[in-house]
């Protein structure tokens, strides 16, 4: 293939200078055609243009400016055009720049030299050329490019910008604009942060992020950074709110019951999996409910499936309605739980309880739900009542994976329909009883105050120095009207898990009061001791409740013992010594009940609001063979004397563990061997009674009268 050599015209009036040019130009491998004048050079270049032109200055009829000014009018300024003049015509050389030249050779000229420079001319000119070629490749390529382009610089200021789409209408560019004009701090930081990671290491950054627009619409824009220099780096945004919407759709699809809306199968298993993982993280147990329709089957069968569908979506609807953890969750854990639904296929539905604290809530849950279930589905020809069958699995104890807790959930469910529909089972049989036992006895509790079952009982307290009784212990009974007698001991905790015990320790403390004010009226003025409970000490309107009861009752405030336990007290902050003290100034003993079970610390206990400990009768039943509780009871008594309190001893059953507790110098003592708890009505007939108790050392000797 032949190549065009590169065409040069050259005009010259000199014929001389113009054969000289033309042999060495030749000789360098240059295409040359003449021309004596400048009409002539414009008349050639017209009918022929070459790659390069070059003019004398002085020519009759049109000189080079002229014809160079011609020149650029008509090309534009990419030719390449080289005057030649004398060596100190420095004003033609600055003419000729004005008129557009693209360059100047001074006469005489260097016929050895010409033909590098018109090389190194024409070397410059293909450069530019490649240069026009590679700018008009790289503009074609950003037109096609649908992305918003800017140039950043280390400032965060835009320097320039190309936008093709309308998608990003929050980039606003001008002479001082700065990114953070047009977008939120954190997101350029993002953008900042990128460009430094790009700057140092070399690389394109990518990053994506949500904003949300001036029409409160949020879109997704995914970008790159790029370095130009050190100074600046190229930015390109893309708008990807569609791709992101369509991985959306497609998550869904994968995850979500198109039906109900809930996650599916395959969702909830990667849920449960997670909470399993929790779960064993943080030492904690969760449940995993399973519900079937009872006679689903029959609905499609008989209605069809589209009345079908339409159950399923109320379904649904009853359970999110059903399963608000603040419903069901004991107080302690409603924050901490988020309860997860799904469908699993046809009419199954699933629900995680996590942190669950106890088994009741599931039971409780799950009751809620079969209510939620009994509502009539109101269908456009009719109404339709269905029941529903609860299958309820434990972790850790009825499986510690997903698949497992599933299927025994699935076999707790299938238990329930074979126990007659309607009905909610543990997968194991003997916590369902224990569970539905707990509670009903717990919504049985919520009743008990309006209907009247408590009632008080007084356990009688021996002052050893008198031989008489002084002062009593209240404790509250419930009697149940269908299962009788229920022992403190099976509802107080049920009634501190649910709050309960707010008011019915109110209700005992006025109780108590009432019935100890009446005693006074007649002439027998006891001390009365009620148990706080912890939750009672934390309420912050422990106080006002106490003083309120004291003026309504008119019961003397020096004849209240508030009793508390040693581990409520120990936990207490500075708003519990607080009330503690406020009560103490106004009267009211504090006692601290079952001492030694807990920190038993003298030096932390002398710093507290409490004038009477009271051992805990764990140890007064060991005080005859056991040594190790005769030297502990022995110490509390002592250190209790050292630092002011007195001491109360519970649990005495024998003379003789009420002989050892009076040499070691305790004040009262409270135990069957004295009285068990009685009625109001009963303490009258202790009035009188007297009890001469001796003191006797461990070994039996040294006995001496009270």
């Amino acid at each position: 293939m032949t190549v065009e050599p590169f065409k040069i015209l050259l005009a010259d009036d000199d014929a001389t200078v113009r054969l000289l040019m033309q042999a060495a130009l030749e000789k360098a491998g240059f295409g040359v055609t003449l021309a004596c004048n400048g009409e002539e050079a414009i008349r050639l270049f017209e009918a022929s243009p070459t790659d390069m032109v070059m003019l004398d200055v002085e020519m009759p009829y049109m000189n080079g400016h002229e014809v160079c000014s011609y020149l650029r009018a008509k090309i534009g300024n990419e030719l390449p055009i080289i005057m030649v003049t004398g060596m100190d015509d420095v004003q033609s050389i600055d003419r000729a720049f004005e008129a557009g030249a693209t360059d100047f050779i001074a006469k005489p000229i260097n016929w050895n030299l010409i033909n590098y420079r018109i090389l190194y001319l024409k070397r410059a000119y293909l450069n530019l050329l490649a240069l026009q070629i590679a700018n008009a490749r790289s503009k074609a390529i950003f037109s096609a490019i649908p992305d918003t382009m800017f140039i950043l610089n280390n400032d965060g200021k835009i320097v320039d910008m190309c936008s093709h789409s309308d998608n990003t209408p929050w980039l606003i560019t001008g002479p001082e604009n700065n990114l953070n004009q047009s977008l939120p701090a954190d997101i350029v930081n993002l953008y900042l942060d990128a460009a430094g990671r790009a700057r140092r290491y070399g690389t394109v950054e990518l990053f994506e992020y949500p904003l949300k627009l001036d029409d409160d619409k949020t879109r997704y824009y995914e970008n790159r950074i790029v370095v130009i220099d050190p100074q600046e780096t190229l930015c390109l945004v893309r708008d990807i709110t569609e791709r992101k919407d369509s991985e959306n759709k497609i998550f869904h699809l994968a995850y979500f019951d198109n039906l109900t809306g809930l996650p599916n199968r395959q969702s909830f298993m990667e849920r449960l999996e997670g909470e399993i993982k929790r779960a064993n993280y943080t030492d904690s147990k969760l449940a995993v409910l399973f519900l079937d329709l009872d006679g689903f089957k029959s609905i499609n069968d008989t209605m069809g499936h589209n009345t079908g569908d339409v159950i399923l979506q109320s379904t649904a609807d009853r359970l999110q309605s059903s399963t608000r953890p603040s419903d069901f969750i004991s107080r302690s854990n409603a924050d901490n739980s988020e309860v997860k639904l799904a469908r699993l296929g046809g009419d199954e539905f699933t629900v995680v309880i996590p942190n669950l604290p106890r088994a009741e809530d599931a039971l409780i849950l799950a009751h809620r739900i079969r209510e939620a279930m009994r509502r009539p589905f109101q269908l456009e020809s009719r109404d339709v009542v269905l029941t529903a069958s609860i299958g309820i699995a434990l972790y850790p104890d009825d499986g510690k994976d997903a698949e497992t807790l599933l299927k025994h959930a699935d076999t707790a469910m299938y238990h329930a329909k074979n126990e007659g529909r309607d009905n909610c089972q543990f997968y194991n049989i003997d916590l369902t009883l224990h569970a539905e036992k707990r509670m009903h006895l717990e919504n049985d509790l919520r009743n008990a105050l309006q209907q009247n079952e408590f009632h008080l009982v007084y356990q009688p307290q021996l002052d050893v120095a008198t031989g008489s009784i002084q002062s009593v212990e209240a404790l509250i009974r419930w009697q149940h009207p269908q299962q009788g007698l229920i022992s403190p001991l099976d509802f107080i905790p049920l009634a501190e898990e649910n709050g309960l015990i707010i008011s019915i320790g109110a209700w005992v403390l006025r109780t108590a009061c009432s019935e100890a004010a009446q005693w006074h009226k007649n002439g027998q003025c006891l001390q009365v001791a009620v148990n706080l409970s912890p939750l009672q000490i934390k309420n912050p309107e422990l106080v006002d409740t106490v003083l309120n009861i004291l003026a309504e009752t008119g019961f003397p405030p020096n004849k209240l013992v508030l009793e508390i336990t040693e581990g409520a007290l120990m936990e207490h902050n500075a708003n519990t010594l607080t009330r503690l003290h406020t009560l103490r100034d106004h009267g009211i003993e504090i006692a601290l009940d079952d001492f030694g079970t807990g920190y038993s610390s003298m030096n932390y206990l002398k710093r507290l609001p409490i004038n009477n400990i009271k051992v805990d009768q764990s140890f007064i039943r060991g005080l005859l063979n056991d040594k190790d509780s005769l030297a502990i009871v022995k110490a509390i008594i002592s250190l209790s004397k050292n630092l002011g309190f007195s001491v109360t001893a519970e649990g005495i059953e024998t003379l003789n563990q009420a002989q050892i507790l009076k040499y070691f110098g305790c004040e009262t003592l409270q135990g069957f061997f004295f009285s068990e708890p009685i009625a109001m009505k009963e303490i009258f007939s202790l009035a009188d009674k007297q009890w001469i108790i001796q003191a006797v050392k461990p070994n039996g000797i040294d006995h001496e009268n009270c």
